[in-house]
């Protein structure tokens, strides 16, 4: 039996000093990343969070966001991640629907406050109350079993609905990610497409199993993308068909040094025969694999 505990378990273990995450300008290691989330899991409890409760995050990619989403179903809560590009309504539907109890959001809530017990702003209450924060036992009375995360869909067919995701059910998305981009200390992920989408975050835990370090961009923009990709040495990314035609095609025409880049995988929608040859003259050293 595997939870969400047992990935930051094991890179604090084998990787405690490696880096885990960079996100603009601040770089933690593993055995920091680890008692952040305890410290995250300390907080809500603090204000008021018992197991099995719901708690929505409405965010851009940012350290914040891999945090929540490890630490929040560690501590036996169920996390909601909210599409930033839903409007209002659609917002209000599935905080209600879900029955949220906690809100953590990087932009003004506006009327969705009023629906849930507590808002916390990122980054700065975010912040202040980690520091404050005892750290607390990950893992306690939770099992595969156990309710992980409700993500809702897109609603494009009717209302949108709450898909209801175990830890067994992550686990195992996230295994089979780990098929088609192998564990390697040396890993590092350049997280592309947004985490509140199961695709997003389908490497996180294995990025942290495998003790690598994983960088997530705030807002897609292909220039910024490259610009991470040289400067960190990213060897894996994940994005949809446009996103990895916009670098290709960015790439072939402002070349970086992008040597470093072993597999890119595309997904959500079927990919053009066009792009994926454009991206592999672009990308030369990388493996293309749909996931």
């Amino acid at each position: 039996m595997q939870t969400f505990v047992d990935p930051l378990l094991r890179a604090a273990q084998v990787a405690g000093e490696r880096t885990a995450v960079i996100s603009e300008g601040c770089r933690y290691s593993h055995n920091e990343l680890q008692s952040r989330c305890r410290r995250l899991a300390g907080a809500l409890k603090r204000l008021g969070a018992e197991p099995g409760d719901r708690i929505a995050i409405l965010a851009a990619n940012s350290n914040h966001y891999i945090e929540a989403y490890l630490a929040i179903p560690a501590a036996g809560f169920v996390i909601v991640p909210l599409n930033t590009r839903h409007a209002e309504p659609e917002l209000r539907y599935a905080i209600e629907d879900a029955g949220t109890k906690i809100l953590i959001s990087d932009r003004d809530p506006g009327s969705l406050r009023e629906l849930v017990d507590a808002v916390v702003m990122i980054p700065d209450e975010y912040e202040s109350l980690l520091e404050s924060a005892e750290e607390t036992e990950l893992g306690v009375g939770v099992t595969e079993e156990t309710l992980a995360g409700l993500f809702y869909t897109g609603g494009t067919t009717g209302a949108s609905k709450g898909v209801m995701l175990t830890h067994r059910n992550l686990i195992s998305n996230s295994l089979h990610f780990m098929t088609a981009a192998p564990p390697g200390a040396d890993n590092v992920f350049l997280i592309m497409a947004p985490l509140f989408h199961a695709a997003g975050s389908n490497g996180v835990l294995g990025g942290v199993w495998s003790g690598s370090c994983q960088i997530p961009l705030k807002v897609f923009n292909a220039a910024v993308a490259l610009d991470l990709i040289e400067k960190h040495q990213v060897t894996h990314t994940l994005g949809v068909p446009t996103m990895i035609a916009a670098i290709a095609e960015l790439q072939l025409k402002e070349p970086r040094n992008t040597s470093s880049v072993r597999m890119v995988a595309h997904g959500g929608s079927p990919i053009a025969t066009a792009v994926v040859r454009r991206a592999a003259e672009a990308f030369p050293t990388a493996e293309f694999v749909h996931v």
